[in-house]
């Protein structure tokens, strides 16, 4: 938390929370760093896609832990803010559903954090996903998106800084930590997980890490390495030109790709 400057430099501090363990985890340390710092304000974030048979339920967990810790919490949904649950959007486009909730989800997190002036969020993200994440951009090709994965130690436009105190911990780990501490915790799969690419890239991470054991760490250290070589202005932020929202924009583009599927779907 110090190393990426949250207890420095902010006085307002987001925490995604989902109910799954790592959210769970992240929001219970970081309620113990800072509840003894009266200068810092903490609110738990949550975002419901609207997805039956999941979210109602990690939702209950979610609760759980707030009103165990006494905390803020804000919740907002896709239909607040895009009109329509995700499981609606879905009957409405061809592209992949982790695709359609992962862009809006972005959006929605932005959005709503900088709705309640929060000055960083601070996401759950263990070193399984990290790893995953960096891998996935390397060999898509998207340089960008290295510079843009958190942590933001140096501000991205139009970006709520991202912090991921968890980032370096395996997930075995936190698992671990949050079942000792008796912790709620949310174990049922997202219906739509099945059809995420990223399982490939978790699949070759976990042949790699038992034939070569470190590799994750490795993949982070190359990610530290390599992203302070990209400068902010070449992160391809610009302004859409639909919702006026600070995003990346590819060459010769205006509109940001979260419009751009909203105006598929049709919302």
């Amino acid at each position: 938390m110090r190393s990426q400057k949250v207890l420095v430099e902010h006085e307002h501090i987001a925490v995604a929370l989902s109910g799954g363990k790592d959210s769970v985890l992240t929001l219970e340390l970081v309620n113990e760093i800072t509840r003894e710092i009266p200068q810092i304000e903490l609110t738990a974030v949550t975002i419901d896609e609207g997805i039956d048979g999941y979210r109602p339920s990690s939702l209950d967990i979610a609760r759980e832990q707030i009103n165990r810790l006494d905390v803020n919490w804000e919740v907002r949904t896709f239909r607040d803010l895009f009109s329509m649950s995700l499981d609606d959007m879905l009957t409405r486009t061809e592209t992949g559903p982790c695709t359609v909730c992962g862009i809006l989800r972005r959006k929605a997190l932005n959005q709503l954090c900088r709705d309640i002036g929060a000055d960083v969020l601070v996401t759950g993200h263990n070193l399984d996903d990290t790893a995953q994440t960096i891998l996935m951009n390397v060999m898509q090709a998207q340089p960008d998106r290295l510079r843009r994965l958190g942590p933001h130690i140096e501000p991205i436009p139009g970006l709520v800084p991202r912090a991921m105190p968890l980032r370096s911990t395996p997930e075995t780990e936190t698992y671990l930590c949050a079942y000792l501490m008796g912790l709620p915790i949310h174990q049922v799969e997202c219906p739509y997980a099945i059809a995420a690419k990223r399982g490939i890239y978790r699949d070759l991470l976990l042949k790699a890490e038992q034939e070569t054991p470190g590799t994750r760490h490795s993949l982070l250290r190359f990610h530290e390495k390599v992203a302070s070589f990209i400068p902010v202005a070449n992160t391809d932020m610009g302004r859409c030109s639909i919702c006026g929202e600070m995003s990346p924009l590819g060459e010769g583009r205006t509109i940001c790709r979260a419009c751009e599927l909203l105006s598929d779907i049709g919302v």
